[in-house]
């Protein structure tokens, strides 16, 4: 009990110097979490003992912080009621923190969906109008419409070392529903495991430009679009230093991007423009297109320093795929610069990139050792004149390095074969500062101080 108390004052501490509020089962001033929060003032601290608490709690707009001992240890379980385990709809702030907890077992709250109407959402965290700071909580096993694990509308909270899990939704956003200028902070958070019809881990639609920031994606599945992330309708996410591993897309012929996929038009229209850098693809699949990244219909990313490995697509585009719409001419037109393809597959055309009725620009990246089943190994251009491939390596791929026809930028290496290079961490035959400063910022995922040393012991030229 003397850790806990320890705990709580430092606690006190970190807020403003307002009262502490103690929930545990007994011995305490208050057993349930509610209690504590209808009792507490601003600056207060909810401090709640280890256990398993069987009820639902809202926040009532109240600048207080709601504190587990930790996510392992306090359980907030919503088993045996309907509704959200976790309510913030009263224009809560950064002042209002929820902590150190576990949520399970939310079955959401109903919201007027844009497209489906009248539906359950927000099953482990429903906000509507707030903003607050949730901290080191664990939402697992929450099971709704849309935003299983959290609903946001209109919302932006900051959610930092958080991790979504096992959570299910039967329509958008197993881990989190981002809608309506909703514009949320996600730092070193966790999507693992999820299910739903779109966006596995996560969907942003309408006018949404969501942060994320040294993130995880894996092993989600989804049965149309995005088993990692979807983007739709005006939505522009900023993606750092994220990996996207082991995502399924699975169901559907005709599903794309089992890593993340943007569709630019939809509800209300208008483009989306993700900018993603230092991101790492690997081991997702698909049975549409794009097993890495799928950009469609309006879909302009911007694609800088990432990596693209061991992604499979039973149609195009086993690393990434710009599909357009030919009548009307609607492209997807994505800035691929300073990224690698390796030995990503497909069953049709573009083993590691494939463009279709779109002019996407690729340059300054190395295309190596993928596969197509009927050609452009490398890279396949259908109805892509226009499309620019520049100062990019091209090696080792089958059947061949390039199929269609595009627009040549120059500088272009197109090889059978490629040089082996321990340390050549881009594939562009050097070991440089360019392969150090992709450990940098990659280090810890996929990078560790072997991919360091590696470097260091080659710099120079391949041979």
């Amino acid at each position: 009990m003397r850790q806990f108390i320890i705990a709580a004052t430092l606690a006190v501490s970190s807020s403003s110097f307002g009262a502490t509020l103690e929930v545990c089962a007994s011995g305490c001033a208050y057993t349930s979490i509610q209690n504590a929060i209808d009792d507490a003032s601003t600056g207060d601290v909810v401090f709640i003992y280890p256990g398993v608490y069987y009820e639902q709690i809202n926040f009532d707009g109240k600048a207080i912080t709601v504190s587990g001992s930790g996510a392992d240890v306090t359980t907030i379980d919503g088993y045996g009621s309907t509704g959200s385990v976790v309510t913030f709809a009263q224009g809560e702030g950064v002042a209002s923190v929820l902590e150190n907890v576990h949520i399970t077992n939310g079955s959401g709250t109903i919201f007027p969906d844009p497209i489906f109407g009248d539906l359950p959402c927000g099953g482990g965290i429903f906000l509507m109008g707030s903003s607050p700071v949730i901290h080191a909580c664990r939402l697992t096993n929450n099971i709704c419409w849309g935003g299983a694990g959290m609903f946001n509308f209109m919302s932006s909270p900051d959610v930092e070392q958080c991790t979504f899990s096992n959570n299910i939704a039967e329509g958008h956003g197993g881990g989190s529903y981002n809608l309506n200028y909703s514009s949320p902070n996600f730092t070193e958070c966790t999507f693992e495991g999820n299910d739903a019809s779109w966006g596995g881990g996560i969907t942003n639609t309408v006018d949404c430009e969501p942060k994320f920031t040294n993130c995880m994606f894996t092993d989600n599945t989804v049965f149309n679009v995005g088993g990692g992330m979807f983007n739709r309708s005006r939505s522009s996410p900023t993606v750092v230093g994220c990996s996207f591993i082991d995502n399924l897309q699975t169901g559907n012929p005709i599903g794309s991007g089992a890593g993340m996929c943007t569709y630019g038009s939809g509800n209300g229209g208008g483009p989306c423009y993700p900018i993603l850098t230092n991101c790492h693809f690997e081991g997702n699949s698909v049975t549409g297109d794009g097993a890495g990244m799928a950009n469609a219909y309006d879909a302009h990313p911007t694609v800088t320093d990432c990596t693209f490995v061991d992604n499979h697509a039973g149609r195009n585009g086993g690393g990434m795929a710009c599909m357009g719409n030919a009548d009307p001419y609607v492209p997807a037109n994505a800035i691929v610069t300073n990224c690698t393809f390796i030995d990503n597959s497909t069953d049709q055309y573009g083993g590691g990139f494939h463009s279709r009725s779109s002019t996407p620009t690729v340059r300054n990246c190395h295309i190596e050792a993928n596969n197509a089943g009927l050609g452009g190994g490398g890279a396949g251009f259908e109805n892509s004149d226009l499309a620019e491939l520049a100062t990019t390596t091209l090696c080792g791929n089958s059947p061949d390095n390039l199929f269609g026809i595009y627009f040549d930028g120059g500088g272009n290496s197109d090889d059978a074969e490629c040089l082996s290079c321990d340390g050549d961490l881009n594939g562009d035959e050097l070991v440089n500062v360019n392969d150090l400063l992709l450990v940098i910022g990659g280090w810890g995922n996929p990078y560790t101080v072997d991919d360091l040393l590696l470097v260091i012991a080659n710099w120079g030229s391949c041979n």
